[in-house]
């Protein structure tokens, strides 16, 4: 009775192109990658909460303009991020020299 094949490499050398060793997860290997579209999450989050609260009367001024600067900040960090995450990425994949 013959064995069930088991998926994915099976000896040393299969799954690996010529000796260079498989490469980690992307998410692992660049984690500015998650922040980037959190950071636009919670920008448009707040707006939109904003937004309501003032529609609705129960949100003075002064703390719509908070939101709004908290919101630019988000908006910042997620341009920033968007950025380190594409500079990681060429510097993964052999664009950048190293260092930052």
């Amino acid at each position: 009775m013959a064995q069930p094949q088991q998926p994915g490499p099976r000896g040393p050398g299969e799954g690996e192109r010529a000796g260079v060793p498989a490469r980690s997860s992307y998410y692992v290997r660049n984690p500015w990658r998650m922040v980037a579209p959190a950071a636009f999450g919670g920008a448009s989050t707040v707006l939109t909460v904003t937004t309501v609260f003032y529609a609705l009367g129960r949100l003075p001024l002064a703390l719509v303009v908070l939101s709004l600067v908290l919101a630019a900040a988000a908006l910042g960090l997620g341009l920033y991020a968007r950025r380190r995450a594409a500079r990681v990425d060429a510097r993964a994949f052999d664009g950048l020299p190293p260092g930052d």
